[in-house]
């Protein structure tokens, strides 16, 4: 038997679909059985990492422990200090997610505890279980990751990684030859690509927890139609049937794309402002005002105000959109700064340390 036990409880299910429906609710909704799946793989393969270093994954969506090899934080530590690291239920090493019940974090008998989250956990949370996690665990963990900004002299064992780097920068955290060179060419990518300017706007998304979307569709679509590829508002398959369901290459048709945060938190940036600037489309953005600071140019996207009436918003989109060489004009602005190159060089949790 192999780590994924959760495969044979299931394995009589004809359909497959159906199948992976049951799977995925068995491991990542119910947290029980999700335990007792791992725990039951445990025993099939713990006398096969006796004497050895050891990693594990707690309350993240990752729910197949094949999953946890290709963990960036896994993969640092292996490439870097441990290379015969081991995937192991009850490990040496743990990392803890907030998508979960926090006396796993409680109760762990990991030598060292590190606490990340790709979620937003402030009292903004949109899932208000996350909450709990809202400390960022600082005085639980060793290492703590995570979106805020906190002081990092008064709480040393803290690192702000928000999502956004580790989506633009795969190399960061894993590959120790990953060089400023490599993320200088990430940046001027970015900076470069130019809309193919086919449509007008894209809406790429599942849900809308905060009402923030469904505000921003009603209020822009009256300047023409938004394609929206996802099951919120879904109007255009074609970014499964024409790319795979790969979304930078899909949004490069557009000249705009709607791409609010899920909630609005100090620091809470995830990747979606950055996959509309990869794609050379013009974001139009909803969340942390401060964005990042002095890493991104403020006026190379256009911003929505929740709960307004946003008119001198809508009159600028319609007015880009009419007019080719006033939107080439804004479109061409730097959007990312080169000096973001330093602060992911000299991160603490980065190989370059």
């Amino acid at each position: 038997m192999d780590r994924n036990f959760v495969h044979y409880l299931v394995w009589f299910i004809p359909i497959r679909s159906l199948r992976d429906k049951l799977r995925w609710s068995i491991m990542r909704d119910n947290i029980f059985t999700r335990n007792f799946c791992y725990w039951i793989n445990y025993l099939t393969y713990r006398n096969n990492i006796k004497g050895k270093k050891t990693f594990f994954i707690t309350n993240d969506w990752l729910i197949d422990e094949k999953e946890f090899y290709k963990n960036g934080f896994y993969n640092l530590i292996k490439n870097n200090y441990i290379d015969d690291l081991e995937i192991s239920y009850r490990a040496d090493i743990e990392v803890f997610g907030p998508v979960g019940k926090r006396y796993f974090l409680d109760y762990s008998k990991a030598k060292i505890k590190i606490f990340y989250t790709g979620e937003c956990v402030s009292k903004n949370a949109i899932d208000k279980t996350w909450a709990q996690y809202s400390d960022n665990c600082i005085n639980d963990v060793d290492l703590s990751i995570s979106f805020d900004r906190l002081d990092e002299n008064k709480y040393n064992n803290y690192v702000r990684f928000p999502l956004w780097i580790s989506y633009n920068f795969p190399g960061i955290l894993d590959n120790k030859n990953y060089t400023k060179d490599d993320i200088k060419k990430v940046i001027d990518n970015i900076n470069s690509t130019k809309s193919k300017k086919n449509k007008f706007a894209s809406l790429v998304a599942s849900h809308d927890a905060t009402n923030i979307r469904t505000q921003m569709y009603n209020k822009i679509s009256k300047i023409d139609n938004i394609s929206c590829p996802g099951t919120l508002f879904h109007n255009d398959d074609t970014l499964k049937q024409n790319f795979d369901d790969d979304k930078i290459e899909y949004l490069k048709d557009f000249k705009f794309n709607i791409c609010p945060e899920n909630t609005i938190s100090d620091g809470y940036i995830t990747e979606k402002l950055f996959d509309a600037f990869k794609a050379g489309c013009i974001p139009i953005y909803n969340g942390d005002e401060n964005i990042e600071l002095d890493l991104v140019n403020k006026n190379a996207l256009l911003f929505f105000k929740k709960d307004e009436d946003n008119e001198e918003l809508i009159k600028e989109i319609e007015k880009l959109h009419k007019d080719d060489k006033l939107f080439d004009s804004f479109q061409k602005q730097i959007k990312i700064y080169d000096y973001l190159i330093y602060l992911l060089v000299f991160l603490k949790i980065s190989p370059y340390q």
